[in-house]
């Protein structure tokens, strides 16, 4: 009895080691096949890692079985279809605003169709399958896909100049012989011809008019497309989110807003929003895939993400008609899902991005060299992170147009005219202001003093708003200016 106790230690402890072992070692295989740094060479092979070796292998298995592939994937994006980075979700959206995790074998967007894809990030706790109908309070965050694509070229010119009216009293469209008369001049704004194309194309890159470029916000970071927030951001530094019908938040210093961006998750390379991935989504927007249009302005006083003014709203002065009291009014502004709001998405529908005209202006990581850190919050991150930013020759004034960055959306849309709005025929102390020639947007570029670029206007700008305007600031934290977080995975 005691030789077989004995041994029967012997035999409990060799079964224990073993077993220890033996998830040591799947814990250690998990390991180096999740990392992209252990390398893998083989001539055979196109894989430079142990996960990419074995999703080959899987892949040629499949082929070997005749198993195809079955993600949907749309013809005319030709491989610029959506990437998915780890914890997105895609997802379809209703006219009533109704989220559904999507079945990424079927065709979840058709941008042919004007629909965008979708993506959500849950909040934390939060899972879901395929199928499954998913609560509003359930969702941390709403992402749209750009595509890459190229553009045809026009506007090239660096000589982009601002003419003020009763100069241009004979030569410019609807001007009038009294300087001091209203006027609006508008009827440049074309629809963009736009190819999409996956990152393994050659990117185009020569700059003249009538020829295709690569837009640069993908070649940026050699992406496939990016996933853009479709609100506004809302929440705090800690907390961000990005979801309808909710306060943006505001009075963050550029700084304040480009760190909480950077750091929201790095795995996802998110990052604040920059003039060139402004001008992505802009002129998306404005060509057969998107709403081909200007976008309604979103009039909601109390900055609520994703409304549109009413049709019965009068915007054409500065200031515009905009919600009062707690800025929920329907008679004055709508919100997201509702047919007047879809007109204030890129789409004019639900599936694009909204808050690009009026909401709250919304700082870009684009800035004139020379910038003050001490009022920015910004320093040595321009120098440590330059493809997260998007910087202006330091001799940049508020009219040089012709310094800007090909595909920004801002000397594209010239001329630029100088001129008194309609609530300057009434006013005491008459001003005029700088507006672009597509739909008489406010136009002013970055210069000493603000040299930092916002965009899309305020919810009371009116006229002047658009996805077009652009403007500028010194970089402080202001009431009524926010910020757009953009995913590059």
């Amino acid at each position: 009895m005691k030789i077989l106790k004995k041994n029967y230690r012997y035999l409990l402890g060799f079964i224990i080691g073993i077993v220890i072992v033996g998830c040591f070692s799947v814990f250690a295989a998990e390991t180096i096949i999740e990392s992209k740094e252990v390398t893998y060479k083989n001539e055979r092979s196109s894989a430079k890692n142990v996960q990419d070796s074995i999703d080959e292998l899987y892949q040629n298995y499949k082929d070997l079985i005749g198993e195809k592939d079955t993600k949907y994937t749309e013809e005319i994006l030709h491989g610029a279809d959506p990437v998915l980075g780890k914890g997105m979700i895609p997802v379809t959206i209703d006219a009533k605003g109704a989220v559904k995790y999507a079945n990424v074998n079927t065709p979840w967007y058709k941008y042919e169709a004007k629909k965008w894809a979708n993506a959500v990030i849950l909040e934390s706790g939060v899972s879901h399958n395929v199928g499954d109908t998913i609560e509003e309070d359930e969702i941390a965050a709403y992402f749209v896909w750009i595509p890459r694509y190229k553009y045809k070229l026009w506007n090239t010119s660096e000589d982009q100049k601002l003419y003020s009216l009763g100069d241009l009293t004979d030569t410019a469209e609807g001007a009038e012989s009294d300087p001091t008369a209203f006027r609006r001049i508008t009827g440049n704004a074309r629809l963009i011809d736009i190819v999409f194309e996956s990152k393994g194309t050659e990117a185009s890159t020569v700059i003249a008019d009538g020829e295709y470029y690569t837009h640069p916000a993908f070649t940026s970071f050699n992406v496939n497309g990016l996933w853009v927030g479709k609100f506004e951001i809302s929440g705090s530094a800690k907390t961000i989110k990005v979801k309808p019908g909710v306060v943006s938040w505001q009075k963050a210093t550029v700084g304040e807003f480009w760190k909480a961006l950077y750091s929201y998750n790095r795995e996802l390379d998110s990052h604040m929003m920059k003039n060139t991935e402004w001008g992505a989504a802009a002129y998306l927007s404005h060509s057969a895939y998107g709403i081909g249009n200007e976008i309604n302005i979103n009039n909601n006083e109390s900055h609520l993400t994703g409304y549109s003014a009413a049709a019965n709203t009068d915007q054409s002065s500065f200031f515009g008609e905009y919600g009062i009291d707690d800025g929920t009014d329907d008679t004055v502004t709508k919100p997201y899902n509702s047919a007047t709001g879809f007109l204030a998405s890129t789409t004019g529908n639900i599936t694009g991005i909204y808050d690009m005209s009026g909401g709250s202006n919304e700082y870009m990581a684009a800035y004139r060299e020379g910038q003050d850190a001490s009022t920015s919050g910004l320093d040595s991150e321009l120098t440590e992170y330059p493809n997260y930013f998007d910087k202006y020759a330091a001799t940049t004034n508020w009219d040089d147009y012709g310094k800007r960055i090909i595909g920004d959306a801002t000397a594209e849309l010239g001329p630029f005219y100088y001129y008194y709005d309609k609530d300057m025929t009434t006013s005491e102390s008459k001003y005029k202001r700088a507006h672009n020639a597509w739909y008489a947007d406010y136009s002013y570029f970055v210069d000493s003093t603000y040299p930092w670029f916002f965009r899309g206007g305020a919810c009371d700008n009116g006229i002047l708003a658009s996805q077009f305007y652009f403007g500028r600031n010194p970089g402080k934290g202001n009431g009524g200016i926010s910020a757009r977080l953009v995913l590059a995975v």
